[in-house]
């Protein structure tokens, strides 16, 4: 059951997006010798004064090194024809349950001198799984772009308005226009590990002393960084009066992650071997549920000490909430019956197209889910059976990798939680079934502890019904509190957006158990 139940939620979605968006995005906007590149609302054409940069940081959760970063910027071509290359890489050294999680991100973006947007690439490297890469180009007031995940390509666009700004934008911006005390500015960038355009909002504090790398003092502009495709995620930026940022501070499952300016020496120094285990930073304790999974009812009582925990709890056929205080609600999660009856389901499209997560014409993710329904014509036979199959076959727990998709997943049939998670959807959807998947957390008997998790639901009989295949028990019990739910279309929001509850809730977030109604095993 331990095995089964080590899931943390992966960060990924937001290891991978927070985590990776904060290091991707800030890497530049460290100390530089000059801008990087002028006003953007500078003529097209006039050549902006441009300085080679090469600016090293060092990324730290609390007060262990868990990586670094690297900003470089250059000048190409001659005349009309010169473009500003900047390239930015950052490098993730970390554990889940004791084994290693490697993350990279690389970002390559081309430019005019007048700060246009012309190309770009981003690729995460996170192996043994392939790499996601999406590369674009702004032609004819249109950003065209490929993106490849396990290595099938998908094609799209989105218009690019003169508004809009590159993803290193962030990086001239305090140089191109500080801000004073108590002053608000926003714009509109893009965000390329989504290929989505995001409003980004500063709010200028007041100068303050803050500690940078070393022990060393600076007073500096502290400006709250807000965006929209990550709603109640804040970035606190210490910027100091000539226009340099020399730390930046955000909340990362309920700790700091800080990133410091510093030589390209101490960016490269061998980290400690003490990396930071992200499953076990995320778990909450509690006391034991005998049975939690197959329990037919529990009732817990939600405490979230900055907020009001009814924000990041659902409601849905089998969780209901309702708020205490201003801090505290009590929350019921019911066992799913069995559905009966399976009228003709009335959902959206997203639910039954594959998509580049959820492949579910793959041929091997349709020849699995032949496998596992067999002659069975009974919808929730079939989804049990598919469950019951990812369950038995998927061996290999593998919590290196941190989003594969259900392409990638029927090919190696190794993985954790979302492995099981997307495979199981998609596999639903080959067969006609509407899938989503959920994420939240589920209680792990081996830690008397909640974990971050991600499942997947079917709908079937006019609801949504849980499945869970690293149970495999046709269905699960009140173990699980759901935070939030995904089609993980092209259409949805941003995938790694799907896991920023569980960047809010952990850390911040207790669970006191009320009351328990034992089940029957399935």
């Amino acid at each position: 059951m331990q095995t089964r139940l080590r899931s943390w939620l992966k960060s990924r979605n937001v290891t991978l997006s927070l985590g990776l968006w904060l290091v991707g995005s800030l890497t530049g906007c460290a100390e530089q010798p000059v801008p990087a590149v002028e006003a953007a609302t500078q003529q097209a054409g006039q050549n902006a004064s441009v300085e080679e940069a090469d600016v090293w940081q060092v990324i730290y959760v609390n007060d262990l090194r868990i990586g670094y970063a690297r900003s470089q910027t250059h000048q190409s071509g001659e005349g009309e024809n010169r473009v500003v290359l900047q390239q930015s890489d950052s490098y993730l050294k970390l554990k889940r349950f004791g084994q290693a999680l490697n993350l990279e991100t690389h970002l390559k973006t081309k430019e005019t001198t007048a700060g246009e947007l012309l190309a770009y690439t981003f690729e995460m490297q996170n192996p043994p799984a392939a790499s996601t890469v999406s590369e674009g180009e702004v032609r004819d007031g249109t950003l065209h772009i490929k993106t490849s995940v396990a290595n099938q390509a998908k094609q799209s666009q989105l218009k690019w308005k003169p508004t809009f700004h590159s993803p290193s934008y962030i990086d001239q911006f305090f140089q191109k226009q500080p801000l004073q005390p108590g002053e608000e500015q926003t714009f509109s960038m893009l965000l390329p590990e989504y290929n989505k355009v995001t409003d980004v909002q500063l709010k200028a504090l007041d100068y303050e002393k803050t500690e940078l790398y070393g022990g060393e003092e600076a007073e500096c502009l502290h400006v709250e960084m807000k965006q929209s495709l990550l709603p109640g995620m804040t970035i606190d930026l210490y910027v100091t009066r000539e226009g340099k940022i020399p730390k930046t501070v955000a909340d990362f499952l309920g700790s700091a992650m800080i990133t410091y300016t510093v030589s390209k020496e101490v960016a490269l120094e061998e980290l400690s071997g003490k990396e930071l285990d992200l499953a076990v930073q995320t778990l909450i304790k509690v006391k034991p549920i005998p049975g939690a999974h197959d329990t037919e009812r529990v009732v817990y009582e939600i405490t979230l000490t900055d907020g009001d925990p009814t924000s990041v709890l659902p409601e849905s056929e089998t969780q209901k909430v309702e708020k205490l205080d201003e801090h505290r609600a009590r929350l019921t999660v019911q066992k799913a019956a069995a559905p009966q009856e399976f009228p003709a389901a009335d959902v959206d499209a997203e639910y039954l197209q594959p998509s580049q997560f959820l492949q579910s014409d793959d041929s091997r993710v349709v020849e699995h889910a032949k496998q596992a329904v067999q002659s069975e014509t009974n919808p929730w036979k079939q989804a049990v059976q598919m469950e019951k199959y990812v369950h038995e076959h998927l061996r290999k727990k593998n919590f290196s990798t941190a989003l594969a998709s259900a392409g990638e997943v029927a090919k190696n049939m190794e993985g954790d939680c979302t492995e099981h998670a997307v495979l199981l959807a998609a596999m639903l959807r080959a067969m006609k079934l509407p899938a989503r998947v959920a994420v939240g957390l589920v209680y792990i008997p081996s830690r008397a502890s909640f974990g971050g998790h991600m499942w997947t639901e079917v709908y079937l009989d006019g609801r949504w019904i849980p499945l869970d295949a690293t149970l495999g028990k046709g269905g699960i019990g009140a173990g699980h509190i759901k935070l939030a739910d995904s089609s993980l279309s092209e259409n949805a929001p941003a995938p790694l957006a799907i896991f920023l509850p569980i960047l809010q809730a952990v850390g911040k977030l207790s669970i006191d158990v009320k009351e328990t109604t034992p089940g029957t095993a399935r």
